[in-house]
């Protein structure tokens, strides 16, 4: 009796939870622009972000699933400035992709490699060209994905946890993406809701940027703001899909560009692989 009693308690409890966050969402009224500027605007004020990651990737082809975990960290700096960013993989095997913004390293510590590219014309937005290279990156394009990309929900419209769930559709033909999905923050997604309704009208730039400063700095609400992005999925032309989901996020924290830059170690080979024009 004793047990049963319990179980319908927790019972009540989940129903109540779940009411609750079904009149949270009806009181915020939240819409699709909602989401997609909650993305852009939380990227276009970010200066810079920390996470870790857990990405999976499978081959069509091959049906055959690869895992990985490591850690990302990235620095927009604005329109004025390349996109420099940095992946460290520590399993299953350790390497590194690191860019400043005009030059790609991929280091392959077990074969001794690093692959170095010139990959300016898609992260340095003073030779980018936004016909030519129209969402072939997304980390670039975050903070213009409905300019980039036809955007709707998702059928299935949110996750479990009620975090909404985008589908991208490049504009413009890309040679590597087919589509993208991406988990946005649910929390993120209300805060900015309600300051839209409170002001009648989309937030610009500077508001969403006062609505960080209004939150404790390190805290994880912030951190969840600044950069609300749970998860991506990436599908290209082929069928194969890389899906990195994000954790531990810290934003703003001031990362050294040095971070960004890459010291080929002696006795590796350098492949170059043909400039892009």
């Amino acid at each position: 009796m004793r047990t049963m009693r319990a179980f319908i308690s927790l019972l009540l409890l989940l129903q109540m939870a779940i009411s609750a966050e079904a009149a949270v969402t009806a009181q915020v009224n939240v819409g699709l622009q909602d989401v997609v500027d909650t993305v852009e605007k939380s990227y276009r004020v970010l200066s810079d972000v920390t996470t870790d990651f857990f990405q999976r990737s499978t081959m069509a082809e091959k049906k055959r699933e690869m895992r990985a975990e490591g850690q990302m960290f990235l620095k927009t700096a604005g329109d004025s400035e390349p996109l420099k960013f940095r992946f460290d993989y520590f399993r299953p095997t350790t390497h590194e992709i690191v860019s400043n913004g005009i030059t790609m390293w991929m280091y392959l510590s077990e074969n001794r490699t690093v692959i170095q590219s010139d990959v300016s014309f898609v992260f340095n937005p003073l030779g980018f060209n936004p016909d030519r290279n129209r969402a072939s990156n997304f980390l670039q394009g975050l903070g213009r994905i409905s300019r980039d990309f036809l955007t709707t929900f998702s059928p299935q419209g949110r996750d479990i946890e009620g975090n909404y769930i985008l589908e991208l559709n490049p504009r413009r033909a890309t040679a590597t993406i087919e589509k993208l999905f991406i988990v946005v923050q649910r929390d993120a997604v209300y805060l900015y809701t309600q300051k839209r309704m409170q002001l009648g009208r989309q937030l610009t730039e500077d508001e969403f940027r006062q609505i960080l400063n209004s939150l404790p700095l390190g805290s994880v609400q912030r951190d969840q703001t600044a950069f609300p992005v749970l998860s991506t999925t990436v599908i290209d032309h082929q069928g194969n899909t890389t899906i990195m989901e994000f954790s531990n996020v810290k934003t703003d924290t001031r990362i050294s560009d040095q971070l960004f830059e890459f010291t080929v170690p002696a006795a590796v080979e350098v492949v170059r692989p043909p400039t892009h024009q």
